[in-house]
């Protein structure tokens, strides 16, 4: 499937199902999530980050454009079962992980986690997703730069990076980055559908049905 079908789009929007999850969709979020802890544990991706930070305003920047890659995996889980709530389900499920492995961050992961994933999801819901491939990239654009905020927040504020001006360019480049690994996350889910990962047509919200194929 390369597009959500037009037909589909002039469907009436129904908010609620986006955020509702059926054992499918809960199913494909937990395994993402899993396999996306298992990612960052095994690549210390805690202490790599803290080490990036360390750096100074460069090191900020450099993150920005990699923290958006953190998110493809769960945004594949929102093309599969197309339904926005899997990406807040699955970087919780990452978070949880994470935390109980050890990372220094500890709790505060569920912060960095959660608040961008919900402004990604509320970006999709304000699409009605429309957009196909630009509806993930402008998604895991707003995720990036709120991933970016969350970071600041959690660490301390901008005088992490010498300043508003270094912050502002960071989030500048957290969408730059988002937009590209949007795509990518849009072709990977693609990718796991033809595979044979259960997934949906259309998304529920827009009168879907439930349509599961492999």
């Amino acid at each position: 499937m390369t597009e959500i079908k037009s037909a589909s789009m002039r469907s009436a929007y129904r908010l609620g199902e986006d955020f509702k999850l059926d054992t499918m969709d809960i199913v494909v979020a937990v395994l993402l999530g899993v396999i996306q802890a298992v990612i960052e544990i095994v690549g210390l991706l805690g202490f790599l980050e803290r080490a990036v930070w360390a750096t100074g305003p460069i090191g900020f920047v450099i993150y920005a454009f990699y923290n958006g890659t953190t998110w493809i995996l769960f945004y594949a889980g929102v093309y599969l079962r197309k339904r926005a709530m899997v990406v807040i389900l699955a970087v919780g499920v990452t978070a949880l992980v994470r935390w109980f492995a050890g990372d220094p961050d500890g709790p505060v992961l569920m912060f960095y986690g959660l608040f961008p994933a919900t402004c990604g999801a509320t970006m999709i819901a304000l699409l009605r997703w429309r957009g196909g491939q630009l509806l993930f990239a402008l998604a895991v654009a707003v995720t990036a730069v709120a991933n970016q905020c969350a970071m600041f927040i959690g660490q301390g504020g901008f005088q992490l990076v010498n300043g508003t001006t270094w912050a502002l360019i960071s989030m500048s480049v957290a969408a730059l980055g988002g937009l590209l690994w949007g795509v990518l996350a849009w072709h990977l889910g693609r990718a796991l559908e033809n595979a044979g990962v259960p997934s949906l047509d259309r998304p529920p919200a827009l009168g879907g049905g439930r349509g599961e194929h492999a």
